[in-house]
């Protein structure tokens, strides 16, 4: 029950995020994609690394933490990181620029 309530909470958090976003983020991303690679992550990553990117049992991944990572490099890692192994190489780019954005 905790992790289906943990889960609805991710999500609920990846969408209003995903919505302020949208004025914060060049046109070259889409809402839609905003709205995607939120639900992507709300899916695939806030489990470990928490609805708020901070950090929980993985690492924190806030654009602050990345600066050092370009996109290319951050889906570079992805490609091989376990819980995105199922996604698509434009799923994996849409989240690596979307972890970028503030």
């Amino acid at each position: 029950m905790r992790l289906k309530a943990t889960g609805i909470l991710a999500t609920a958090a990846a969408v209003i995020i995903a919505s302020m976003l949208s004025a914060c983020v060049p046109d070259t991303v889409s809402p839609a994609e905003l709205t995607s690679a939120s639900q992507i992550f709300a899916n695939d990553c806030a489990s470990c690394h928490g609805s708020n990117r901070a950090g929980d049992r993985g690492p924190d991944i806030t654009p602050s933490a990345l600066t050092d990572f370009s996109s290319a490099s951050l889906a570079s890692f992805l490609t091989d990181h376990k819980t995105a192994k199922n996604l698509t190489s434009a799923q994996v780019s849409l989240l690596a620029d979307w972890l970028k954005s503030p």
